[in-house]
């Protein structure tokens, strides 16, 4: 059954982005959340725990929770982006988790904007990212932020920059930026054409969150043996070289038959 409907679907070419709702239900939302924070050694009902002098931003180096692969491989989460992609044929991202408390200084300014792609390869090519939201997330408590609809002007925007002026020292906030609510278990995907980040948390609550991506399925053997390595060994983002505290103290996750394909453990056929 199709997750987004022929308006979002609709919506997401004209804005660049969209809310998948509900790709996985409230109880598994929270599941998660607990491994996050637990993985953190942060105790989710005490706000002395949540800053510690030596965490350095809002990420959380975790990839191979249990929970972390059942949302990665979750049939909703899998059809949204086949729907976006035109394709079942997918391999999922090796991302990570986020914890976002909130900010001791609620006058801070907003985080400045940005693109995980390289903007001097023009046109720039086709490609999502996605976060799903692990607890309830207004406007107010660190929600996802970008420029809709960026994407149909990026082209134009970085012609009119002044020669020699670096696009990603803008002030790329006064594009039209806007903050993107939704509710635990909601997936937020988005084109990687539009400038975003994490707001500043101004709530009063933690805002706890999965990154996950899809892509079309490569082709080879070396490239399924290297994501095979990635899952069995439970190796971060870092690789082979840099092996951290999973790769030592989890177990490797279980994986349904589409998960295997979607991890690139197994091809599709």
């Amino acid at each position: 059954m199709d997750v987004l409907s022929r308006e979002e679907l609709d919506f997401f070419a004209e804005e660049g982005y969209v809310v998948a709702r509900q790709v996985i239900d409230r109880d598994q939302a929270e599941r998660t959340g607990r491994a996050v924070w637990a993985f953190t050694g942060m105790d989710p009902d005490d706000p002395e725990t949540w800053y510690p002098e030596d965490r350095r931003g809002i990420m959380v180096e975790i990839y191979h929770h249990q929970t972390i692969w059942d949302n990665r491989t979750a049939p909703r989460v899998h059809r949204a982006f086949s729907q976006i992609w035109g394709t079942d044929k997918l391999w999922v991202s090796h991302d990570r988790a986020s914890i976002s408390p909130p900010a001791l200084d609620k006058d801070a300014p907003e985080h400045n904007l940005h693109w995980d792609a390289a903007l001097d390869k023009r046109p720039l090519s086709f490609g999502v990212q996605g976060v799903l939201y692990l607890s309830d997330t207004p406007t107010e408590q660190g929600a996802f932020i970008c420029v809709p609809g960026f994407h149909q002007r990026l082209d134009a925007w970085l012609d009119e920059l002044p020669e020699g002026a670096n696009p990603r020292e803008q002030d790329l906030l006064a594009l039209g930026a806007q903050r993107i609510g939704a509710e635990a278990g909601d997936l937020v995907i988005w084109r990687t054409a539009l400038p975003h980040t994490a707001s500043v948390n101004r709530g009063d609550a933690p805002r706890v969150a999965q990154y996950i991506t899809m892509s079309p399925a490569g082709e080879g053997e070396e490239a399924r043996r290297l994501r095979t390595e990635f899952w069995q060994q439970r190796l971060s983002g870092l690789g082979r070289y840099a092996k951290e505290r999973e790769h030592y103290e989890e177990k490797t996750a279980e994986l349904t038959s589409v998960g295997r394909r979607l991890a690139g453990v197994e091809p599709w056929e």
